[in-house]
């Protein structure tokens, strides 16, 4: 269609459900005013625990997907390539590698959109062939689309010809599942992510039995699944060992109501990770959006999110004790827990609702498809 500017955007979309898919979905799920958008998902894991895996049936799709993107992108030149660069694991670098010094040469202009923490330090860190192939696969795009300004910092390392920092936005059902305001004694805190140890689901346990050791009335909600056997195992002793049973309830994996009524039930959010790949957590606008206050870390793009001492407190990675500390607080002060949560649903009308993101989002579109001339 003459005068249309095309794109072509590839992704994964739920399942499995962590926060580049569901951030992705609402790309595909919308609709383009300006652009002629054209979706491939990419679908190498239905679990999160098959994220970042070799496996045959991953080759397959890889070449499938290279073929489906070849076509759309011959057949619909000029076309732009909108690509989510990988976590920083071995078996996804070397797809990106892969698929990139292939499909990139057939595009007319090509926006990164970097979700997951770490990649530069791990590019950097990697034997030489897979440091140059990465370097050469990721070069200078004509966009690439940070979502914090600590990952700006961070992706120096990938030269883009421009860069522009847009944080993630969600559409929280808050209305629908409108809090009951409770005087209840019993105060709930919610976490939710993969579980495993380096989202901190360990301290969990450490900070419920300093917590207890002040105040027994609290509960901590932990959904999500497990994602290291170990872990589990480790977990499950340490709760067992320090009789924290009536105080830390496990409801596995949740989704939909099921999930939103967590959040509801909730007083305070707690994540505590320090997950490699962690950059700007989506569970955290959902808490804001429901006006919890957080207790977190000073990790990645979190601190770009969670306003110290206004919307939350952040603490040091691994210190339990801080983190025990800001939940009693919060706990125990009603008024300094009332101010929080206003604030933290103040930060997310303001600044991390779904409509912000896809304006940013179209916006960030059009400034490299109006350079392609229409044939």
């Amino acid at each position: 269609m003459k005068n249309k500017k095309n794109i072509l955007l590839i992704g994964q979309t739920p399942p499995p459900y962590h926060g580049q898919a569901v951030a992705t979905k609402q790309l595909f799920d919308h609709e383009w005013n300006t652009d002629q958008i054209y979706f491939l998902r990419m679908n190498y894991s239905s679990l999160e625990s098959q994220v970042g895996r070799f496996s045959i049936r991953k080759v397959f799709h890889l070449f499938g997907l290279i073929i489906n993107s070849l076509v759309i992108l011959i057949r619909r030149y000029p076309c732009a390539l909108y690509y989510l660069p990988a976590s920083p694991n071995l078996v996804p670098v070397l797809r990106d590698i892969f698929f990139l010094l292939i499909v990139r040469p057939f595009s007319r202009g090509t926006i990164f959109h970097y979700h997951a923490g770490g990649l530069p330090k791990y590019v950097k860190s990697s034997k030489f062939p897979v440091r140059i192939l990465a370097k050469l696969a990721l070069a200078k795009p004509n966009l690439g689309i940070e979502v914090s300004n600590s990952q700006l910092k961070e992706n120096n390392y990938f030269s883009s010809e421009r860069r522009v920092v847009i944080p993630n936005g969600l559409d929280v059902p808050v209305e629908k599942f409108e809090r009951e305001k409770s005087e209840a004694v019993q105060k709930r805190i919610l976490f939710i992510a993969g579980l495993r140890k380096s989202k901190g689901v360990l301290d969990v346990i450490e900070t419920a039995r300093k917590i207890k050791q002040k105040e027994p009335n609290f509960i901590i909600d932990i959904a999500g699944s497990w994602q290291e056997p170990e872990t589990e195992k480790l977990f499950q002793h340490e709760l067992s060992k320090h009789n924290l049973e009536d105080h830390i309830m496990l409801h596995g994996r949740v989704a939909g109501e099921d999930k939103w009524k967590l959040y509801s039930s909730a007083d305070i959010f707690f994540f505590p990770s320090y997950y490699e790949s962690e950059n700007f957590p989506l569970v955290l606008i959902e808490a804001m959006a429901f006006g919890l206050p957080i207790v977190s870390t000073k990790w990645r793009g979190i601190p770009e999110m969670v306003e110290n001492d206004h919307s939350g407190i952040l603490c040091e990675v691994g210190k339990c004790d801080e983190f025990a500390q800001a939940l009693y607080s919060l706990i125990i002060d009603r008024s300094l827990h009332g101010k929080m949560s206003a604030k933290a649903r103040d930060l997310y009308l303001k600044k991390y609702t779904q409509r912000i993101f896809l304006d940013l989002m179209e916006k960030a579109f059009d400034s490299v498809t109006q350079k392609i001339k229409a044939i």
